[in-house]
Formats: C-alpha cells, sequence, structure tokens
C-alpha cells in the first residue's frame, strides 16, 4: 500500500562504506529514492528494536538512500536493485544494514545479509557526482531488465545473490549460475563451448575476456562440480580467480545494460540468432 498525505513515511537506509565526493544529493528513478544526507538524531527512532552498539554504528554515517512515500510492497526489492547498479558500474562497496521508519516503527528493521566485496582493494572507495548519473540509467535498466523475461530475472537474482553472499564457495557457484543464465543456449550439449565463445565474443575478446578466460572459469565450476578440488566455505587458492569473474560478469552486465541488449532476451529466437551471428562474425 502506498501511503499518502501532507507527512508522507519515510524509509532512510543509512549507507555503510559510502564515500561521496560532493555534498549534493541525488535523485533516483524520477524521484521513487534519494540519496541524502544523514542526520541520526532526526531519523532513528526511539524503539527497542535497535541496541546501543545499533545506534552508535548508525551515528558514524552521514549518507543514506531513502525512500519518500513507497509502495512498501514494493521499494526493498527496488533498492536492491538500486544497490545492485552500484556494484554492478563501481564494484562499490557500499551497503545498508538498516531500516528506519518513524512514521511506522513496524517497518523498521534490521539486514543480516548485506553486500559483499571479493577483494576491497580493487572496490571503488569514492563515487563522484557523474558516477551516479551512470548508476542511474544502470538502475532504471535493471529495473526494466527484471521483467523482460524468466532469464533475466533469474540472471539478477543469482547476481545479487552472489554479491551477498559471505561464503567464498557460494558467491562463485551463483555468479557463474548468472553468465549461465545470460549466455547458455536453448538447446543441451555443448554448454560449455557455447558459453565460452558467446562471453569471449560478447566482450570483443578484450584483456581478461577472452575464450581461455572464460574457458578457466569453467575448469573450475567442473572441477568443483565433480570433486576434483575439495571446498568448503572457502575454495583455496582461487580468490584472484573469484575476482576474474566478478569482473567479467560486470563487464557483461554494464554492455547489456547500457546497449539494452537484455531486451532481445524476451523472444528466445530472437537471443539466439543474435548471439549465433555474434559468434560467427568474430
Amino acid at each position: 500500500m502506498i501511503q499518502t498525505g501532507k507527512n508522507p513515511m519515510r524509509i532512510v537506509m543509512p549507507l555503510f562504506d559510502f564515500h561521496n565526493d560532493s555534498s549534493e544529493e541525488f535523485i533516483f528513478e524520477g524521484g521513487k529514492y534519494a540519496l541524502r544526507r544523514f542526520n541520526p538524531d532526526d531519523e532513528i527512532p526511539n524503539t527497542d528494536l535497535f541496541s546501543k552498539l545499533d545506534v552508535k554504528y548508525m551515528k558514524r554515517e552521514c549518507w543514506a538512500i531513502v525512500a519518500e512515500n513507497p509502495d512498501v510492497e514494493k521499494y526493498k526489492q527496488e533498492v536492491n536493485i538500486l544497490l545492485l547498479s552500484f556494484k554492478i558500474y563501481r564494484l562499490a562497496p557500499l551497503f545498508i544494514k538498516y531500516r528506519l521508519c518513524k512514521e511506522d516503527e513496524t517497518l523498521c528493521s534490521i539486514l543480516y545479509d548485506t553486500m559483499q566485496y571479493v577483494l576491497r582493494e580493487k572496490s571503488c572507495p569514492i563515487i563522484v557526482s557523474n558516477d551516479l548519473v551512470v548508476i542511474n540509467n544502470g538502475f532504471s535498466n535493471l529495473l526494466q531488465m527484471r521483467t523482460i523475461s524468466n532469464r533475466t530475472q533469474n540472471a539478477l537474482y543469482f547476481l545479487y545473490r552472489g554479491f551477498h553472499s559471505s561464503k567464498m564457495i557460494d558467491c562463485f557457484m551463483f555468479l557463474m549460475s548468472a553468465v549461465e543464465s545470460l549466455f547458455s543456449g536453448e538447446s543441451r550439449g555443448g554448454v560449455t563451448k557455447i558459453i565460452c565463445s558467446r562471453v569471449s565474443s560478447f566482450l570483443n575478446n578484450k584483456e581478461r575476456c577472452k575464450y581461455q578466460n572464460i574457458e578457466d572459469l569453467y575448469d573450475l565450476r567442473s572441477k568443483i562440480v565433480h570433486g576434483r578440488v575439495t571446498v568448503d566455505d572457502e575454495i583455496k587458492g582461487h580468490l584472484a580467480t573469484l575476482h576474474e569473474l566478478e569482473y567479467v560478469i560486470t563487464e557483461c552486465m554494464k554492455k547489456m545494460l547500457d546497449e539494452k541488449i537484455y531486451l532481445i532476451y524476451e523472444d528466445a529466437q530472437k537471443k539466439e540468432i543474435y548471439f549465433s551471428k555474434l559468434v560467427v562474425g568474430k
């Protein structure tokens, strides 16, 4: 239900690990969400849900994503997609941990499943104003992409789960599933060759994205599935491999979004024709 009235409901989500080069606020997706300065004294409700440590943690931050008068049935998923856009375009390590609502404290919550990073030193520490424009465009396209087909919806789900996985094995398998959702064919057989050819061709065989690079990722997946390597929460010696997978899938997503290539997934035959021509052309 959407709230209306003179004093609209605000759901405020403090941003952690967010560093902005500007003091200017920013409006996303036509005003549905905004990057706002966060004033803890004004925004944190007096509720037993948050401990003193929670409050202390929140008071360290000075920026928040704010949903003004949101549809409470939809805003959580849309904010997750907004955070996904930050991750795709800037590998931003930012995350939200709390949802605050002074108008309705039943909407306050603590999140225990937050955005992760593979290699912190490879994450973007500072978001600049121009980044926000790009991220907003990506956000708008992501919202559309998830409605195009089961493939695109599932790919975004796997991508989201991968980036929120604290365990290396989970992250790797989810991100590989995202790649498969986007690039596998409609018929059975030859999956590895098809995906390696399509991904490398899609990314113009650029450095780190050549056929052999993608095949190396699939080789590790095969070793895991067939028991040729022992895994637990971690995949020993393969942190750099996971980072390469992160690079490949984010590069694919940026091109998919910026050029609106995701629209071809509305028609499976059209998608297959596109990739067939792409691979032959390379």
